[in-house]
């Protein structure tokens, strides 16, 4: 593909067209003046990750070599060249086989979770679920596969990221313990003020089966009487963690797992038993 010839005209695509970038127009497209055209960058790019170009000319009616141009940045698709190209990704279910994909090519989470394309895939779907909410603050869990989620959702967001540490990068703070096995219990250490007082937050965890850190993450929300918008988490079942949310807090709150993944088992995904419902430590 990198031989492949550049053109000052437009491209032709049957009925879809492209335009040669130019830096005004890379410019307006980073800065969301042209929003479809961005989403289709970045979800292109995610799928890249499953899918050779070849495969995605197959499956979208369009050259393998005008797709690698809108990846590499190259040439910027017309609006509605890239509105046209995202509905027929949908159509396609290339997302969600993408995922399925991920999971069957896996042994271990590491191996799913090390895949750039799979955060990228996971990140679109919070960004859709919560499209028109107002995020103050991105709270992550304490493994470093949360924090780094929770630091894309922070800059798709353009907001606060709020990850807990084993030591203190304040002098105030808020601590919380939460169970991790029989008889072994850790620690959640924030900067009180990181959390927005009264703001509306997002919990991001990787594994959204560690039922009692999100509880603790609940919790530390509660302190600073900010409200939670949802959580996100890249494994876990979405019933599930409705219910468990439920119980904790009374009301429906939003979730979105990438995967039905529970236990390091799909079958697994069973309701919330009473043991896991609200303990306080």
């Amino acid at each position: 593909m990198e031989g492949g010839r550049e053109s000052s005209s437009k491209d032709t695509a049957g009925p879809l067209h492209d335009t040669s970038t130019s830096q005004q127009e890379y410019t307006q497209m980073v800065n969301g003046d042209s929003n479809l055209k961005f989403l289709l960058f970045k979800v292109l790019s995610a799928l890249k990750h499953f899918y050779s170009f070849k495969e995605l000319e197959g499956r979208l009616g369009v050259s393998a070599q005008i797709l690698w141009r809108y990846v590499s940045l190259r040439s910027v698709p017309e609006r509605v060249t890239a509105e046209k190209l995202l509905q027929k990704i949908e159509r396609e279910g290339l997302i969600d086989e993408a995922i399925k994909k991920s999971l069957q090519d896996s042994d271990e989470p590491w191996q799913i979770l090390s895949n750039p394309g799979i955060m990228t895939l996971a990140e679109l779907k919070a960004m859709e679920l919560f499209k028109g909410e107002k995020v103050s603050a991105i709270v992550t869990g304490k493994d470093g596969y949360s924090t780094a989620f929770g630091a894309m959702l922070s800059d798709a967001f353009h907001c606060r990221l709020c990850a807990p540490s084993s030591t203190p990068y304040s002098r105030h703070i808020i601590v919380k313990n939460y169970k991790v096995a029989q008889d072994y219990y850790d620690s959640l250490i924030f900067p009180k003020e990181c959390v927005p007082r009264k703001g509306r937050v997002v919990i991001v965890l990787v594994d959204g089966n560690k039922l009692y850190q999100l509880s603790s993450l609940i919790d530390v929300v509660r302190v600073r009487q900010a409200s939670l918008a949802g959580v996100v988490v890249v494994m876990g079942s979405e019933s599930k963690l409705k219910e468990f949310l439920k119980n904790k807090l009374g009301i429906e709150v939003k979730v979105v797992s990438l995967m039905e993944f529970c236990d390091r088992n799909p079958q697994e995904c069973r309701k919330v038993s009473p043991s896991e419902t609200i303990t306080e430590f």
